[in-house]
């Protein structure tokens, strides 16, 4: 009876917490002169950023900020070209043409499309919300480095949509968007790849023995397996949660969140933005579980919606 009352429990606070507002940041917040609140350098949660702890993040404006394009290599597609034509022709790897302009490499390519890559590393465009640090973080590169190559100081403001090189990236979260994704333009790409072992929907719940709506859906794969970002949003929560044991919540545009479940432990903390692809977390065996897996939800707002309507 104490298990079922968990498993209750569960259903009743994971909507609350995602109604009640994300889950303050655990370290210290750093103010700067324009009043903006931004996180702190350098966590070392994800990758090694280095130890930038002096230097403050550039303020993300939502407005419409300079191209850079000196910095960048800018194609124009012509009539039936292919992205391998287009690598070929700037020099880059096609790995390095999909990243900088994310595409998922099954796209069609229309005349007049205008390409950017670099041969100095991957071009990253800025999404709103998003910190310097953020993506240092996303990258693994030295925040220093970062403004360095892009002439940014502490009191530049950078925009959402703007271009800049992350340089000397040759790989990144992007070749996992690619894999994941199946090579198919999606909104939200599978977490790992991993036997779908139950799915959404009305089941008998493998440890308890009790018919129950599962909330989303199980993939088997071994624990410390990575697991990725699905889509780009901002870390909403991590924690511990009664059945989902230790549980990361993304919350996504267009009131989407993800929730992925009996995890081993994160990369990753609240209020950090985070890329599709990026790997946020490790599988586990937390929680009520019958066995090392990943448990997967998709919800709109507090609602769970079946993935599978979502999943390339």
């Amino acid at each position: 009876m104490a298990v079922v009352a968990l498993i209750l429990l569960a259903i009743i606070v994971i909507p609350i917490l995602i109604r009640s507002g994300r889950a303050p940041r655990d370290d210290s917040l750093v103010v700067i002169d324009d009043g903006t609140i931004l996180g702190p350098i350098d966590d070392g949660t994800t990758g090694d950023a280095g130890d930038d702890s002096s230097i403050d993040d550039a303020t993300v404006d939502d407005g419409v900020g300079p191209i850079r394009s000196e910095r960048f290599l800018v194609h124009t597609v012509d009539d039936g070209e292919s992205i391998a034509d287009i690598a070929t022709v700037l020099g880059v790897t096609i790995s390095n043409l999909l990243a900088s302009n994310r595409l998922f490499g099954g796209e069609q390519l229309q005349p007049n499309q205008v390409l950017y890559a670099s041969d100095r590393g991957i071009v990253h465009i800025i999404q709103l919300g998003q910190t310097l640090s953020d993506i240092a973080r996303s990258y693994a590169v030295p925040l220093e480095t970062l403004m360095d190559a892009n002439d940014l100081t502490s009191s530049s403001t950078i925009f959402a949509g703007d271009r800049i090189l992350i340089p000397g990236a040759t790989t990144s979260f992007w070749n996992n968007a690619v894999a994941l994704s199946k090579g198919v333009s999606t909104q939200f790409i599978w977490p790992l790849e991993g036997e779908l072992v139950s799915e959404f929907g009305w089941r008998v719940h493998p440890v308890l023995g009790d018919r129950h709506h599962h909330d989303g859906i199980d993939l088997d794969v071994p624990e410390g397996t990575a697991v990725h970002a699905t889509a780009a949003g901002e870390v909403y929560f991590y924690g511990e949660q009664p059945g989902y044991g230790n549980v990361l919540i993304i919350e996504h545009a267009n009131g989407f969140y993800t929730l992925y479940g009996h995890l081993s432990d994160s990369f990753v903390f609240a209020g950090q933005y985070v890329e599709m692809g990026q790997a946020v977390a490790r599988s586990g065996n937390t929680g009520i579980s019958s066995g090392p897996h990943l448990h997967f939800e998709l919800r709109n707002r507090e609602y769970p919606i079946d993935p599978a309507r979502y999943l390339p």
